[in-house]
């Protein structure tokens, strides 16, 4: 895919698509250490935009980013299984809840230790934020914004958050809502800006939920209502959950028409 190139942006593109470039050689085309980079370089684009919203060169590099990254996420999307743990208990909206035998196997004897460290979202100023860094996040059944204030690492966002630990035991999404397991929407973010955001970049990467690609518009309107973002700020990648093998990109067509 031709990718815009920015001026006076120029150098810092190269250097991306060299990294890019670097990753395919060694790695192969679909390695997922491309993800590393572009989301990488995403944020970075993100972080020149709530600075110079009028930045038009660019948004169109960002764009054409964000297509890569859509693209990477249809590569490494969820393996079909039939006996995942978790289950559709309410629709419009789709209600996934998880397991309560498996939750508490294996992720019960530290959940408190996660839930003293969760908040909930209701306004665009986050003490907790390091601006940049990803987090876990789960929007429960009541429609609550929930995140783990604890950051992790790009290198556990895309290959994976086993080190991401509390008490030895990898943290879960269904350890942000101990009490019924259950979520419309689930994923990891980024906050761009802190203390007050001022874009997100966001998924619904969960492997324990699995929500579907209709939570997108769930995390849309939550970033919306409760950090005051507008659509143009928020990149969201939808990987196929629930009854979907497919990936859907929702920021680029949200960005499109916010300018028309």
């Amino acid at each position: 895919m031709p990718r815009a190139v920015m001026n006076p942006h120029q150098a810092v593109a190269t250097r991306f698509d060299e990294l890019v470039a670097a990753v395919a050689f060694r790695y192969g085309p679909l390695a997922q250490g491309i993800v590393l980079v572009l989301y990488e370089e995403l944020i970075a684009l993100r972080r020149v935009l709530a600075d110079d919203p009028e930045a038009f060169v660019v948004r169109a590099r960002a764009r054409s980013i964000a297509a890569e990254l859509a693209g990477q996420y249809e590569r490494h999307g969820f393996r079909p299984v039939t006996d995942h743990p978790s289950s559709v208990v309410g629709h419009d909206p789709c209600v996934i809840q998880f397991s309560r035998r498996v939750f508490e196997d294996k992720h019960g004897a530290v959940a408190h230790l996660v839930a003293a460290e969760t908040v909930e979202i209701t306004g665009p100023d986050l003490a907790f934020v390091e601006s940049g860094r990803p987090y876990m996040y789960v929007i429960d059944e009541d429609g609550r914004f929930l995140v783990w204030t604890r950051a992790f690492s790009f290198e556990e966002l895309v290959f994976g958050r086993n080190r991401a630990t509390v008490g030895g035991v990898p943290v879960a999404h269904p350890m942000l809502v101990p009490e019924r397991l259950r979520a419309l929407a689930a994923g990891e973010i980024v906050f761009v800006g802190a203390p007050r955001v001022r874009a997100v970049i966001v998924n619904n990467k969960s492997g324990h939920f699995r929500t579907p690609p209709s939570s997108g518009e769930i995390v849309v309107n939550a970033c919306r209502s409760r950090l005051g973002l507008t659509e143009a700020d928020i990149d969201l990648f939808i990987v196929g959950g629930v009854g979907s093998g497919t990936v859907q990109r929702i920021g680029q067509e949200i960005d499109e028409r916010s300018e028309r």
